[in-house]
């Protein structure tokens, strides 16, 4: 098996019991504020990364297809860049054509997240609530990956 199909066949983990998320109001790459509140009533797919972090850059593109297929109401994704560089995180961003919000955690405030490693995704219910945890690269829409998000997000047909 080679590690493409690995990362592909990776989807991501339940928690047993969720948790608050916990705030946070960042400056995002095209400008002004985003917090956590903002998204309240949505599932919000956050993820953790920086754009020296290899797997992390890997995994965007497939990020965005995803978004592409699910956004909407219902569902909103975040990318949080941890450490400085705005300036970086916004051109890489650019070069990519994201269109989810990508935010800069310059100080490295969201410890309280229990972030891994990088890249570390967590899935927030409409509640405010982790329900789920990815850490490493994922392949974000594979067939697997897609029908467990449609799943939890209570889309799938």
């Amino acid at each position: 098996m080679s590690l493409g199909t690995a990362h592909a066949e990776k989807t991501f983990d339940l928690l047993a019991e969720p948790r608050p998320a916990p705030a946070f109001e960042l400056t995002a790459t095209r400008g002004g504020i985003v917090s956590l509140s903002d998204f309240r009533g949505q599932y919000v797919l956050v993820n953790f990364w920086a754009v020296w972090c290899t797997p992390c850059r890997k995994e965007m593109p497939s990020m965005q297809r995803s978004y592409d297929r699910l956004r909407g109401p219902r569902f909103e994704m975040v990318a949080i860049h941890v450490g400085p560089t705005l300036e970086q995180a916004g051109r890489f961003a650019e070069d990519l054509g994201l269109t989810f919000p990508v935010l800069v955690d310059e100080d490295m405030r969201l410890n309280d997240w229990n972030v891994m490693g990088l890249p570390s995704t967590y899935l927030v219910d409409p509640e405010g609530r982790i329900v789920a945890r990815a850490v490493g690269e994922r392949e974000w829409d594979s067939p697997a990956m897609m029908q467990r998000l449609e799943e939890m997000l209570g889309s799938a047909k």
